[in-house]
């Protein structure tokens, strides 16, 4: 009986030229370079919303310590190129005005790339009329740490008192004040469309973080 024929098929492994590579590293290459700008936008919309919850909650504090302890606490805020940087101080004698006798609560917050500005105003996600921390200009709030000697904060400097009330002008109490902040690089806005708004009532001391 004849045994059947058997047919063995050899498969030669085909890799890919020269050209094929070149080309495929190409398109790879464009579509980075595309989606990066993207990516970026996403990177910086998401580190300033952790910035506005992270001032958010530094103020929060300030005002649970001031009214525990009976006494007066300012938040400074100070401008150091790209830097935001943010300081609490409290009277050690109770007295309203910060330029003796303060003591520093915690850790200076330093915020990379981020500027204090005035906030646009936003019709997707409406806020109350405010006084804008960027606009302040009453000196009479400012205050000077020990440590490290000589940093100054003023005029941009939250006041609050032993009953929650906040303000940054020791001659008027403002309905609302708000901490504008937007992400900044080399000394400039990068997008004025991208902020954060952290809005703080002068009566209640409530803080809310708006984002457009």
């Amino acid at each position: 009986m004849k045994k059947p024929d058997i047919a063995i098929v050899i498969y030669k492994n085909r890799g890919f030229s020269l050209v094929e590579l070149l080309v495929v590293i190409a398109i790879i290459a464009i579509l980075s370079a595309l989606a990066m700008p993207a990516f970026n936008a996403i990177k910086s919309a998401g580190g300033l919303t952790k910035t506005g919850n992270d001032v958010a909650g530094i103020l929060e504090q300030a005002r649970a310590y001031a009214m525990a302890q009976n006494t007066y606490v300012w938040v400074g805020f100070r401008q150091d190129g790209d830097t935001l940087v943010v300081a609490v101080v409290a009277s050690r004698t109770g007295v309203s005005s910060p330029s003796s006798n303060v003591s520093r609560l915690g850790k200076i917050s330093r915020f990379e790339n981020t500027r204090l500005v005035v906030a646009p105003p936003s019709d997707t996600q409406p806020r109350e009329a405010a006084v804008q921390l960027a606009d302040a200009s009453d000196n009479t709030l400012k205050f000077t740490l020990d440590s490290p000697a000589g940093l100054s904060f003023g005029p941009q400097v939250v006041q609050w008192n032993s009953r929650g009330e906040a303000r940054i002008s020791s001659t008027q109490l403002s309905k609302f004040i708000e901490v504008g902040l937007q992400a900044s690089a080399n000394g400039a806005v990068r997008n004025t469309a991208n902020y954060a708004a952290v809005q703080v009532g002068g009566l209640s001391g409530a803080v809310s973080v708006y984002r457009p």
